[in-house]
């Protein structure tokens, strides 16, 4: 069997490396020729499944129905480690990466709102200080989940220590609880609309140690994503600005 010298490893390399653009152009091609075909693999945290993520996908599909998804729910720090092996295309997560070959294409603000049941005493007003909420009962989320971080800052510098009758790694199980009037829950703002659904109510939280959470879209740096993948990342970067400028 032969073998290569330095010289020719590194010219081998680079001869894949060519190759593997030019599959890539010619994928971009086919996709270009059929109206846009192809998958997208996002990664996304849960607490973007029920109102956010549907609603886009759907207006997304109806303008290119060609383009199918692949969608991974997880934690912040799991979704960045698929994205670096190239198992995802794209994640949207509160994260930010630490990891150097991640980039962030996208970072926004989103205020967080105290969600609570149509019927809690907080539902009518037209915001909420966070020192009020000392003496609720609350649902909070684990150590698992990164965003954990921004709860325990916002707590520490308002001097508050939070009843929390839950903990968990679901944010789709705090927003259950509030809504049934178990407890309230600190939440990002609403995204699926101008109006939120029957039987709960996110209110504005103002006060000491409320900030804005970063809401980031990231992806492998200097990989070249499928034509699919790069027009859902264009959609999704607007849609996340509309967002941040109602917030």
């Amino acid at each position: 069997m032969m073998k290569l010298t330095p010289a020719g490893e590194v010219v081998l390399a680079y001869a894949r490396g060519v190759e593997d653009g030019l599959e890539q152009v010619r994928t971009d091609i086919r996709s270009i020729k059929t109206l846009q075909r192809g998958t997208v693999k996002l990664g996304i945290s849960e607490s973007f499944t029920r109102e956010f993520l549907p609603q886009f996908l759907q207006r997304f599909h109806t303008l290119y129905p060609g383009i199918n998804f692949e969608v991974v729910v997880a934690g912040g720090s799991k979704l960045v480690e698929q994205l670096a092996r190239d198992e995802l295309d794209i994640s949207l997560s509160y994260i930010a990466p630490d990891i150097f070959d991640i980039t962030v294409v996208e970072q926004v603000f989103i205020k967080p709102c105290l969600l609570v049941a149509s019927n809690h005493a907080f539902a009518k007003r037209p915001f909420v200080d966070l020192s009020e909420c000392a003496d609720e009962e609350m649902a909070l989320p684990d150590e698992t989940l990164t965003i954990r971080g921004s709860y325990v800052r916002m707590f520490a510098k308002a001097k508050i220590k939070p009843r929390s009758v839950m903990v968990t790694n679901s944010f789709e199980l705090m927003r259950a609880s509030a809504t049934a009037g178990l407890c309230v829950a600190i939440v990002n703002k609403y995204f699926g609309g101008p109006k939120s659904p029957r039987g709960l109510k996110y209110v504005p939280l103002r006060g000491k140690g409320v900030e804005k959470w970063p809401l980031n879209i990231c992806v492998h740096t200097d990989r070249n994503l499928p034509a699919a993948a790069r027009i859902f990342l264009e959609h999704l970067q607007q849609a996340v600005r509309r967002f941040a400028a109602d917030d």
